[in-house]
């Protein structure tokens, strides 16, 4: 009987191992095939057009589809992970066509910072919850238990790291190698890796290679999760001293000595205080299937609950205090959607305090695991808004520049005609029109002046300096060390 168990347990170790050879060269053929189409896209399609946004697009779908598809990949599924990258890939690619068609609009002047926030931010952050809650659903069932969307949630990051770190000490060693070689005038190699045909496939392979070796790494994988946990327990304590402090501030001087402090943009420092506080109390907190830590751990965990919903309000104070001043603008309302969700997030923290109220119960804040399940969605949903075309955030921002100067709540001499000209587009330019149609506003003859002036002016620099005579532009040429 004994040696029957042995030879099952020997079969099944060799089942696992050839899955895993397999996945490791399926990782390299994935990333060779997405690198070769990388650069067919780039040195064939992209170069011979001027406003290349389709095709920026397709080349992000590329890459989005084999990265997605690799983190998706398990050796007993093949057609559900590939169905669930196409999905994540097709939706990000409309988001990205839209935001690049707009954002790189060369005919118009525009803020790019929605374009910014997607490309550098946003974008990951989406692919990331997107991979999470998909890789739970193919692990368990649909929708995925938190324990399932917490263990992808932070493999992931994991993974992706490692990959990286991978596939750059793969690369600095072959560099190294063609370097060398070269001192001995073997020049083919450090030739070869100058070509892109080359270059764009060898580069997918490696990062191909290097997600899938990282897949199989559960040990190291576990390790830093270790790590992580502990991380979470060290500064959970300081993330309470912290909270604590800014109450007493509150108490003693008021919300007054925040926003009157010199300091640039609160808001966004209020948020990042919301969100790392987030992240501090779900690595505390774990995948829910803990019983309730004990009270040297437990306290400060309660404290930093009952801060979040105090930065998220300070958050909103702070941005319509701004709104009220200046009108909405492409930054502020994407600031104004992330503290919203951090004051939704508020949700799942009373939830978790409720929930203290039984002490003694075997496991600790049951609503919150499900809750952060549902959260994950909600984020997905509201940064691809911010990215959709269902909400344009120059428009919105024109429209609103345009009410402050129709309600008669800034002065028309103070307003700042240029941003709307030049930061909002062919929608500032609709709303600056319409300002001069407000015949009934005390102040429609300067208006109509500003409006005029700077319909005509080349660009925000010359509207604001205009140059009148040859002598200034000359003065404007001068060196400033001969000023």
């Amino acid at each position: 009987m004994q040696l029957t168990l042995n030879k099952s347990d020997r079969h099944s170790s060799n089942r696992a191992g050839g899955g895993a050879k397999m996945m490791t060269l399926i990782g390299a053929l994935v990333g060779f095939i997405a690198g070769i189409l990388i650069y067919l896209i780039q040195e064939y399609w992209i170069a011979d057009f001027d406003d290349a946004y389709f095709e920026i697009a397709a080349l992000f779908f590329v890459a989005t589809f084999a990265f997605s598809a690799l983190m998706l990949a398990r050796h007993n599924q093949i057609i559900k992970p590939v169905i669930g990258a196409l999905v994540i890939a097709g939706a990000l690619f409309v988001l990205d066509y839209n935001l690049i068609s707009f954002g790189s609009a060369r005919d118009n002047d525009i803020n790019t910072f929605p374009l910014f926030f997607w490309v550098m931010l946003s974008r990951s952050l989406v692919l990331f919850l997107a991979l999470t809650l998909m890789r739970a659903s193919l692990d368990g069932s649909f929708p995925p238990r938190y324990v399932d969307v917490f263990e992808n949630g932070v493999s992931i990051p994991i993974i992706t790291a490692g990959a990286k770190l991978i596939a750059l000490l793969t690369l600095l060693l072959l560099f190294a190698w063609a370097r060398l070689l070269k001192e001995f005038d073997v020049l083919f190699f450090h030739e070869l890796f100058q070509e892109q045909w080359f270059l764009f496939p060898f580069l997918g392979a490696i990062a191909g290679l290097s997600i899938s070796l990282m897949h199989g790494q559960t040990a190291v994988i576990s390790a830093i999760r270790f790590l992580l946990k502990l991380l979470s327990r060290i500064t959970i304590f300081v993330s309470a001293l912290f909270t604590i402090t800014l109450a007493m501030v509150l108490i003693t001087k008021g919300t007054s000595a925040l926003f009157e402090a010199d300091v640039e943009r609160p808001a966004v420092i209020l948020i990042g205080l919301a969100m790392t506080g987030m992240l501090i109390f779900n690595g505390v907190y774990q995948d829910g299937q803990d019983k309730p830590p004990p009270l040297w751990l437990r306290i400060p965990t309660l404290i930093t609950l009952i801060g979040f919903p105090v930065y998220s309000s300070l958050a909103f104070m702070a941005l319509f205090a701004r709104i009220d001043d200046y009108g909405l603008t492409p930054i502020r309302i994407t600031g104004l959607v992330i503290a919203g969700m951090a004051a939704l997030y508020s949700i799942v923290c009373l939830a978790g305090l409720l929930s203290e109220l039984r002490w003694r119960a075997q496991r600790w804040m049951v609503p919150v695991g499900p809750l952060n399940t549902v959260m994950a969605s909600i984020w997905i949903l509201a940064l691809a808004g911010l990215a959709s075309p269902l909400i344009n955030l120059w428009s919105i921002s024109a429209q609103s520049q345009f009410a402050r100067i129709a309600s008669e709540k800034v002065d028309a001499e103070d307003f700042d005609y240029g941003y709307v000209r030049f930061e909002l587009g062919k929608y500032g330019e609709e709303q600056l029109r319409k300002m001069k149609e407000l015949d009934s506003h005390p102040q429609i003859d300067i208006i109509r002046d500003e409006v005029d002036e700077v319909l005509s002016a080349p660009s925000y620099w010359e509207y604001k300096f205009p140059l009148t005579d040859d002598s200034e532009f000359e003065a404007a040429d001068e060196p400033v060390s001969d000023l």
